[in-house]
């Protein structure tokens, strides 16, 4: 298992909460840690990322099958034809002779020495397994950051419904009251008309709030796997979070998955290239070989004097093998790797590009979010102020109806817009934690044990 960081996990209340009412913990169930834990273990995108670790972790046993003996066994009859100086020597035949010819034979060859090819190639293959495993975690990692922005969307989906539903509430109240009116004496037609076509807005737009609630657990069923039920508000682990955007490129360049599996990719371009060498070397192997065959090269070994068909042999050899000239094969093989090599370090110079944007743009994000959300409070503030006055003034009949109504839109737009704001906020601090390689972490979700390999366990240790 991966043994990522874990620190104590604080929550804090934010205005949200406070505003809307979302902390009663009777009838909240389903925890942004339990939508990311579903996620993994359900999404396919995840599954094939596992596949395609194990599957490249399976060419880890295919190289080390090289240190290996290999032992052949070989068996086969048929007709053969003869006509060799043996056969023509033979007076008592004829010059070609028809024999059915049956062969069995074993071999087994030890390699000694390939000039490292074997090794370069272990280590090829070790450091692209370790490679897809990081580039897993960097899935799971992107995945848990997705899964917290669905979760999030619908969340402030559902708070907007609910606002919408209030908003068309009030709008009801007062077209009530302004209908009585009018049809007292007491209103004019035209208060009548305007609020009529608010109320119709209202209607339209709880209609749009439903919409957007349901397009929003469409895209949380799609990505965890299960529709929502009683969300809960997620608090991002402020012990986690970096102080400055200096600290959190350190961590980022430290510890992103994508960087590990990029490196690990440099390692495995390094191996090939050495491994490519070994066709300027020889090879030593110690090769036994036996073999039992009958009637070959047209001698059965009858008489006089009888000796048998057989044909057995048993051999030993240290042999070895030295290519001279190969047209030119293994020299390309060798510049080809360098360059494989070449693209490896760009690509790695390339991943630390993206970490240290995707850092920073994270980091802007939460820096003016939390401005922009200030702000919005302030606004959410002044509204709920507004709205009250107007109500008390026109209770002094300083005021119409109208004006109560349009206070109470005003206060509506605010509502909705610093739900929005909050629930960008709060995501802006998992991209935080996503861009330097820590969100699952910060969720202390665990990754599977069967992720894991001993090369990496090594590497996360260190």
């Amino acid at each position: 298992m991966l043994h990522l960081p874990h620190v104590v996990f604080k929550k804090r209340v934010t205005a949200i909460a406070l505003m809307l009412g979302l902390s009663s913990p009777a009838v909240l169930s389903q925890t942004l840690e339990q939508a990311v834990a579903q996620s993994l273990e359900s999404h396919p995108q995840i599954r094939q990322a596992f596949a395609r670790y194990k599957a490249s972790e399976q060419a880890i046993d295919q190289a080390k099958a090289g240190y290996y003996p290999k032992l052949d066994a070989t068996a086969g009859i048929g007709w053969e034809r003869t006509d060799s100086p043996a056969t023509r020597r033979d007076t008592t035949t004829d010059d070609e002779v028809d024999l059915t010819r049956r062969e069995l034979g074993v071999s087994l060859q030890q390699m000694l020495f390939d000039g490292f090819r074997t090794q370069n190639e272990v280590d090829r293959t070790q450091n692209e397994a370790t490679a897809e495993q990081w580039a897993m975690v960097a899935t799971a990692e992107d995945k848990a950051l997705e899964v917290s922005r669905v979760y999030l969307d619908v969340l402030v989906a559902d708070q907007v419904v609910t606002l919408a539903e209030k908003n068309l509430q009030n709008h009801q109240e007062i077209y009530d009251a302004i209908a009585e009116s009018n049809a007292g004496g007491f209103a004019k037609a035209s208060d009548l008309s305007q609020v009529t076509g608010r109320l119709a807005r209202a209607n339209a737009n709880l209609m749009s709030a439903r919409n957007n609630l349901a397009d929003a657990q469409s895209r949380f069923t799609k990505m965890v796997g299960e529709s929502p039920e009683a969300l809960r508000l997620p608090m991002p682990d402020a012990e986690l979070l970096p102080r400055t955007l200096e600290a959190m490129l350190d961590i980022a360049l430290e510890q992103h998955p994508r960087i590990h599996a990029a490196q690990s990719d440099i390692a495995a371009a390094n191996a090939a290239r050495d491994g490519s060498r070994a066709a300027y070397l020889p090879t030593l192997n110690v090769e036994v070989a036996a073999n039992w065959n009958e009637n070959v090269g047209g001698e059965d070994g009858a008489g006089p004097p009888d000796v048998g068909p057989e044909n057995n042999n048993v051999q030993a050899m240290l042999r070895m093998r030295y290519n001279l000239f190969n047209g030119g094969a293994d020299r390309a093989r060798e510049r080809q790797t360098a360059y494989q090599t070449i693209e490896a370090r760009e690509i790695n110079e390339m991943t630390h590009r993206d970490v240290i944007e995707g850092a920073t743009l994270a980091w802007n994000a939460r820096t003016y979010l939390e401005q922009q959300r200030d702000f919005m409070r302030q606004h959410v503030e002044a509204a709920t102020d507004t709205r009250d006055a107007y109500r008390e003034e026109f209770r002094l009949n300083a005021r119409t109806l109208l004006d109560v109504l349009d206070s109470q839109n005003e206060l509506f737009e605010a509502r909705r817009e610093y739900l929005s704001k909050e629930a960008d906020e709060l995501y802006a601090q998992y991209r935080i934690l996503n861009a330097t390689g820590r969100l699952l972490a910060s969720l202390r979700v665990d990754t599977p044990a069967i992720w894991n390999t001993e090369s990496l366990k090594q590497e996360d240790s260190q």
